[in-house]
């Protein structure tokens, strides 16, 4: 396995209220710094807009790109086309980048994120049987045109959204085709839906094509979720924790992907607001020292 980064353990992330965004300059330092050997792109208007100027800010660093995240609502048919369509323009710059995946996931909406986190509640407000056909529909219709671009697309589950809870993530993935559609496991978000990251990494270990290895204080969160926040809220508050130090069994997870004979990227992230006080490059390296102390990885 690979181990790469992500802008959002920078505090680069796609909301505008989220926070200070660190140049990208300093980011890609750090990154490479610390031993990752990869990034993926963060969100639009972090990285130049001149693919050509991105390609040689990796290659100076050594640093491949991984893959890029397009948020889409793929659950109604009026917008789908719209969807499709940013997935191409995403898909078309990891092309030119040398990347060979690309994330999708579900925008959400208010009510999504009014409940996120409350497996009870994001049950009762999924998506009806018609949704479902267009969002499959439309997710194999992007895999298919990925496909031919070199691409493997991966749904990544995400608080607030409408693939978030451990029957969501089964539906969605029992209706796709598992040729064109993987699945982005990423822990956090997992468990922050109320699911169980090993128990969805041993029941689809063949629909694996990216991970995304968090760490989450469920402590914290339970706390948070009876005070009401969001999920951006308690993301922002340190729901999100460094490698170790929160409440997954990491050793259990990556055992089970070696086991199953995963050998792609593990992409560290912890989802935060980034402070001046905060030692950035330390928080990096230390992640990336407890996957090889750890895990020989």
């Amino acid at each position: 396995m690979k181990v790469g980064a992500a802008p959002v353990s920078w505090g680069v992330a796609g909301p505008p209220d989220w926070g200070p965004m660190l140049d990208f300059r300093r980011v890609l330092d750090e990154m490479a710094a610390a031993g990752y050997a990869g990034t993926e792109l963060g969100p639009p208007g972090f990285l130049p807009g001149d693919v050509e100027a991105v390609r040689q800010e990796l290659a100076r660093r050594g640093l491949q790109a991984i893959a890029g995240y397009v948020p889409v609502n793929m659950r109604r048919e009026d917008a789908v086309a719209e969807a499709l369509a940013a997935v191409r323009a995403t898909a078309e710059k990891l092309v030119r980048l040398g990347a060979d995946h690309i994330m999708v996931a579900d925008e959400g909406d208010d009510l999504r994120a009014a409940v996120a986190g409350r497996p009870q509640e994001t049950a009762r407000t999924g998506l009806d049987d018609r949704q479902w056909r267009c969002f499959a529909d439309g997710l194999h219709r992007a895999g298919e045109a990925c496909a031919r671009m070199g691409l493997q697309l991966c749904v990544h589950p995400h608080g607030g959204s409408y693939v978030e809870n451990e029957a969501e993530i089964e539906r969605l993935l029992s209706m796709t085709d598992a040729e064109l559609v993987k699945l982005c496991l990423d822990t956090g978000h997992i468990a922050f839906g109320g699911g169980d990251p090993l128990a969805v990494a041993r029941r689809w270990a063949h629909r694996i094509g990216l991970v995304h290895l968090k760490d989450i204080d469920l402590q914290r969160l339970r706390a948070g979720l009876a005070a009401g926040k969001s999920y951006g809220e308690l993301a922002k508050n340190d729901c999100f924790v460094a490698l170790g130090d929160g409440s997954l069994d990491l050793g259990a997870i990556i055992g089970q992907l070696q086991a199953a004979g995963y050998r792609g990227w593990l992409v560290v992230e912890q989802d935060r607001v980034v402070h001046p006080e905060m030692d950035t490059l330390a928080d990096a390296r230390r992640n990336r020292e407890y996957l090889r102390e750890n895990f020989g990885l």
